[in-house]
């Protein structure tokens, strides 16, 4: 099966070779023509010269600040920003409060991992370029609760290849819905149980391969491939570094009219766990989307839901076998209110020796604009045998900086 994956992937990035070598020299050369163009845009001489006396006033109604990225104006030091990345900056302030008061041996599963107190929930950095007309490079730096430098994500994506994406390095994989969000765009302020259950606090991120094709049918259709280093430390972390772990993912998205969408997507990952042996994770995801055309800015609806599940072999301190679901909704009923509602259920089936659990949260969010957003959220944990849990969430998040747009 490891040969048979790794064979996959080298054939996949041999046609991604060919197609880029035959692709139309025309198009090659306009790519190359306009990187030569804007490099020659990008002015080398600092300052004004010997005959130029010097910056004229700016003419009323002009930009006197520094000029965007990106349009290569030099600076009074000489030094050209034409080429500097889009930076970014993402913060997270966070309020909470707990019912739960754990005992000095009290085991932290899943949703009881909230304390009392003001935190820093995480702090992030963002910087994208293109590299050149065939390659775009992001790198996402983390400080998880302002402690410590990680980071969270940093690969090269292809450019110009018709149908074809491949990235290379540390992402988010693409196993169902949430586990490709960061922290900052999750829709509720913490994690599905059931994704913090399977692979952990940080989800599912590794150093990897990435293929992703667009199908040739009338609706989106899209499947990605990973080749993947496995070292989820629930899930795989194989001693062996020749244990890798492989994922595969199917995605497909239907306009249903001019104001709704409905997705469908299908997730799988095998690989070798810390005894040799084989774990795999397995899941489904449904999303509807609806925002009117004509009240855009004021009205929209998403309903999402998602299963997961997974099997460790032999059962260890984690689990053997666990599965759950989340489903949620989304309404804007305002320009900048939002409501939203959710409910999981983990133990279907239940790991051995834990029982079900289920949590419902409620979230009223402020959002003056895309770049901050004040949200509160309630939850009422349960886990089975024990008495039910009170949970508060107050989250500030701001972002300052050129952010790109988030996925569909």
């Amino acid at each position: 099966m490891k040969w048979a994956g790794v064979l996959s992937i080298f054939s996949l990035i041999c046609f991604l070779n060919t197609s880029f070598a035959q692709q139309p020299e025309e198009k090659t050369k306009s790519l190359e023509e306009e990187f030569q163009k804007a490099l020659e845009q990008a002015p080398s001489a600092p300052g004004p010269t010997p005959q130029q006396p010097g910056p004229a006033s700016p003419q009323p109604g002009t930009q006197t600040g520094s000029p965007p990225l990106g349009t290569g104006g030099s600076t009074a030091t000489g030094l050209s920003r034409a080429f500097n990345p889009a930076i970014s900056i993402n913060g997270l302030f966070l309020g909470s409060y707990t019912s739960w008061e754990p005992g000095a041996e009290a085991e932290v599963r899943p949703g009881k991992e909230i304390t009392t107190g003001v935190h820093i929930q995480e702090v992030e950095a963002q910087f994208s370029a293109f590299v050149d007309p065939y390659l775009r490079a992001d790198v996402i730096l983390a400080l998880p609760e302002g402690k410590g430098v990680e980071v969270e994500e940093g690969y090269i994506s292809t450019l110009n290849i018709p149908s074809v994406i491949l990235r290379i390095g540390k992402l988010h994989d693409p196993f169902g819905k949430h586990n490709l969000l960061h922290t900052h765009q999750f829709p509720f302020i913490d994690p599905p149980l059931i994704n913090e259950r399977i692979f952990g606090e940080e989800g599912l991120t590794e150093i990897g391969v990435d293929v992703s094709y667009l199908l040739k049918l009338p609706w989106f259709s899209e499947v990605r491939l990973d080749l993947l280093n496995g070292d989820n430390e629930v899930l795989f972390n194989s001693p062996k570094g020749s244990d890798l772990a492989y994922l595969a993912h199917f995605k497909n998205l239907w306009d249903l009219s001019d104001a709704t969408t409905l997705e469908l997507g299908e997730s799988y990952a095998v690989g070798k766990n810390e005894f040799e042996e084989i774990s795999q994770a397995a899941g489904v995801d449904l999303t509807l989307k609806w925002r009117p055309p004509q009240r855009a800015l004021y009205r929209a609806f998403i309903w999402q839901t998602e299963y997961l599940f997974a099997k460790k072999d032999p059962a260890d301190q984690t689990f053997d076998k666990v599965g759950g679901l989340y489903t949620l909704v989304q309404y804007q009923f305002a320009r900048r209110w939002w409501i939203q509602g959710r409910y999981d259920l983990l133990g279907i089936p239940e790991a051995e020796g834990e029982g079900k659990t289920y949590r419902v949260s409620s979230l009223l969010a402020f959002v003056p604009t895309e770049f901050s957003a004040f949200r509160v959220q309630y939850n009422y944990l349960k886990p089975e045998d024990e008495e039910g849990i009170h949970q508060v969430l107050a989250q500030v998040n701001f972002t300052i900086g050129s952010h790109p747009a988030h996925q569909y």
